[in-house]
């Protein structure tokens, strides 16, 4: 293992600390107080935001590329755009809870993808991969999916403060909470936003696939236009008042999960075999 190899995944476990640290904190806050404190779970996101981005800086030097080679590298970048969005609009849109919710994510994802060392296997990195259509397409499609894992958020957020409602809970976490109208609105927008990035996402990935179809299988391509297809069905039901909130909520997270357990299967449909001299290594594999 090289010396950035073993830099980055300090960088990457501290982060997870930190993001573990800032959810236990808030945690004990409001069960002790009822409270929680909005501005050091910001900064205990920004914290560790940077770390996050310092090294995924240090993976793309060594293999020159966008790090989206195996799993690991995938979670830790839907990780890292999902705190990206919400240090965007947090200034500029509050979300009560909103925080606290993704310092929670924040910390369960490091927490798997670094405590599972076989999501970090070693990958064949092809000169094909460096193609801007390709990167444009992979970087996009993950972004799509931070937005989805965002409205995943917003939509247990609304089963939580649903269920508080009809239990009479108002106090502690139900406090912070926001109105379940605002909630279901905010998912609205959000799964419009998440398609449309994925549609463009796929859109610039067929312009490579058209001219070299054998670099990519049909598996992955039919998959992800599936995902998308159903987040769209959701959508459009939701539009048309087909569906209440409650159940769009229960179709977005289902989604979610489904979306997150296609990247293990997408993994293993991706060809791994050598294409002779252009061929970059996985830091991890030294």
């Amino acid at each position: 293992m090289t010396l950035i190899a073993l830099s980055e995944k300090f960088l990457f476990s501290i982060a997870a600390i930190l993001f573990t640290v800032g959810f236990l904190f808030n945690y004990f806050q409001i069960k002790s107080k009822g409270t929680y404190s909005h501005t050091l779970t910001y900064l205990f996101l920004l914290f560790g935001f940077v770390l996050q981005s310092i090294a995924l800086y240090l993976r793309a030097l060594v293999i020159h590329a966008c790090p989206l080679g195996n799993t690991f590298e995938i979670l830790q970048f839907i990780l890292w755009s999902l705190i990206l969005l919400f240090l965007l609009i947090r200034p500029v849109i509050r979300i009560n809870a909103l925080g606290l919710f993704i310092i929670f994510i924040a910390s369960l994802v490091s927490a798997i993808s670094l405590l599972i060392p076989s999501l970090d296997n070693p990958y064949v990195y092809t000169l094909e991969a460096n193609n801007p259509f390709i990167e444009l397409h992979a970087s996009l499609a993950i972004f799509s999916y931070a937005i989805y894992m965002l409205l995943a958020i917003v939509s247990s957020m609304l089963l939580i403060q649903q269920w508080g409602l009809k239990k009479q809970r108002f106090q502690g976490l139900f406090s912070h909470l926001p109105a379940v109208q605002k909630l279901d609105s905010i998912a609205n927008v959000l799964v419009w936003i998440a398609s449309l990035t994925l549609f463009i996402g796929i859109l610039f990935g067929s312009f490579y696939w058209n001219e070299h179809p054998e670099t990519v299988p049909l598996f992955k391509l039919l998959l992800t236009t599936l995902i998308l297809i159903l987040y769209c069905v959701v959508g459009v039901l939701k539009y048309f008042n087909k569906i209440t909130p409650q159940k769009q909520a229960i179709a977005y997270i289902f989604l979610f999960i489904l979306a997150i357990l296609s990247l293990g299967t997408v993994q293993a449909e991706n060809p791994q075999e050598p294409n002779q001299a252009e061929i970059l290594e996985s830091p991890m594999i030294k």
